[in-house]
């Protein structure tokens, strides 16, 4: 089976039963980063998804991965646990882009299509429910498939290189995600430094 066939499926568990039989059985894992589809297609990347005209974000695209961590959070509106989720995550970021804010991208996806979740729907869910910062469209699954992720609200975050580095099913603590995106934070910005060193090496020897 197709990893977005499968995504699919649970994706609609998920919505049927409130999200709480994904998150209580937990997620598979079937990779962390870039991979060519299983289709036999090359995948394009990096990726770039649609995002919208609403509070804390504009209309365009945005790349992922970018030149910082970017911390992703997949939902669909009609989902009680997502709803539950998005304040813990606004405050998260509040505390992170305080610190951290150039490294930090925030990006929100609903696997919805624009055909069932027109932007005026989402951008007034968007602001119902303490968003403020890039939100948008995930076409085709395709980023989620691209990381693995089944269920949902799913955090992850994504480092420089488009590496997944941390996930999160369900509602998460702030604390926990403050901790544990400060952790890849951390451990990108080193492994930028180090590059650059050996960059540096390389060129003087």
């Amino acid at each position: 089976m197709r990893r977005r066939e499968l995504l699919a499926g649970v994706g609609s568990l998920g919505v049927f039963g409130g999200a709480a039989g994904v998150v209580l059985g937990g997620v598979p894992s079937f990779g962390d980063g870039p991979e060519a589809s299983t289709d036999g297609e090359e995948s394009e990347w990096p990726l770039e998804v649609e995002t919208i005209d609403a509070r804390g974000s504009e209309a365009g695209t945005l790349t992922v991965p970018n030149d910082g961590v970017t911390v992703a959070m997949f939902f669909v509106t009609g989902c009680g646990q997502c709803q539950a989720h998005m304040p813990h995550l606004a405050e998260a970021r509040s505390r992170l882009v305080d610190d951290r804010g150039d490294s930090l991208t925030f990006l929100s996806l609903t696997y919805q299509s624009f055909g069932t979740m027109p932007k005026d729907e989402l951008r007034a869910w968007w602001r119902a429910h303490s968003g403020n910062w890039y939100v948008g469209y995930d076409d085709n699954s395709d980023l989620a498939a691209q990381y693995n992720v089944i269920g949902y609200p799913v955090t992850i975050a994504i480092d420089s290189q488009g590496e997944k580095q941390w996930e999160k099913l369900g509602v998460g603590s702030v604390d926990d995600m403050v901790r544990s995106v400060e952790s890849v934070l951390e451990a990108d910005t080193a492994a930028e430094s180090e590059a650059e060193r050996d960059a540096n090496e390389t060129t003087t020897a």
